[in-house]
């Protein structure tokens, strides 16, 4: 993908995750590109700078933010809500936000954090903007994921909230220590971030069945291990991940590229797609089960105390 995007004059974007990484860098090209970009992050102070700071190097472009926890889904359902209060349309969602937490923390709503952050934050908010991104259709949701989704053979739905899986998802830096330097793979962590990858893709090939005919697309995208900091404040296994993506990683704007051909491009009209490396791709066997992608959803609803309208044909 050429580094200019098609021209977005007169679109509106949410991007989530906007405050560093691969979401600045999506946030500041749809800028360039003449959209309207609203960028979610937890820190009011951090999205204040970003949008000073994309200003500034766009020469003025419009650019807000909202601030919202997306681990509360109090403060999802806030940012929908005052989303909606601003703008009439929105033409383009990314679900860019994720996480990684190498010892187990729960969410204010008792839920597992990571699946909290990276899947049913998504979730949520998805499916209370989806009135206002079918007035607006065209328009087009995209879900960053990736390929880390094949390091699991199945969603786990005897434990998503991993309480109870082998090694113990526990407290203990002195074993999640261990488990770096032996067998980083089965990371607990590690693991669970796996599960909410594949829960990414079932979710998002779900939801494009859901919306066939509506005018509103909805594809995953991984935009490749990218160098950042990714994972700080995770001790030793941060440490591990962030020294990792500096040796093997690419930059925060080449990972946005597969993101913004998703987003922008003209010439994308798929729907329920995996893209990588700017072309689509075949994702696991497991992210293709539909049942387990409807059983999903009805878990997620369950989760969230919301019933989605959207039902397959």
């Amino acid at each position: 993908m050429a580094e200019s995007v098609s021209p977005m004059t007169g679109k509106t974007c949410l991007v989530t995750g906007a405050t560093s990484g691969i979401g600045r860098a999506t946030a500041l090209k749809l800028a360039r590109a003449g959209a309207r970009v609203v960028i979610v992050g937890r820190s009011a102070e951090r999205c204040g700078a970003v949008v000073e700071s994309i200003r500034r190097e766009t020469g003025g472009a419009e650019v807000e933010y909202i601030a919202a926890d997306l681990g509360s889904q109090a403060e999802v359902r806030r940012l929908a809500a005052e989303f909606v209060g601003r703008h009439s349309r929105l033409d383009v969602l990314i679900n860019n936000a994720g996480a990684l937490f190498a010892l187990r923390r729960e969410s204010k709503d008792g839920i597992e954090l990571t699946l909290a952050l990276n899947h049913l934050a998504p979730f949520l908010l998805t499916n209370l903007l989806l009135e206002t991104l079918q007035k607006s259709a065209p328009s087009r949701i995209v879900n960053v994921s990736s390929d880390a989704h094949q390091d699991v053979k199945a969603f786990d739905f005897d434990d998503p909230l991993a309480r109870h899986r082998r090694p113990q998802y526990g407290q203990s830096e002195l074993m999640s220590l261990g488990m770096c330097l032996t067998m980083p793979w089965a990371h607990p962590a590690v693991v669970q971030y796996a599960q909410t990858k594949l829960a990414n893709l079932l979710f998002t090939y779900e939801l494009a069945r859901r919306l066939d005919g509506t005018g509103v697309t909805a594809n995953a995208v991984h935009p490749g291990f990218v160098s950042s900091n990714f994972g700080a404040g995770n001790g030793s296994l941060g440490f591990f991940m962030r020294l990792w993506s500096r040796v093997f990683g690419i930059s925060a704007a080449a990972g946005a590229k597969s993101v913004l051909e998703l987003a922008c491009s003209p010439g994308v009209r798929a729907n329920g797609q995996y893209y990588s490396h700017g072309k689509v791709v075949s994702s696991s066997p497991a992210s293709n089960d539909q049942a387990a992608a409807e059983r999903l959803w009805t878990l997620s609803e369950e989760l969230t105390s919301i019933r989605g309208e959207l039902r397959p044909e």
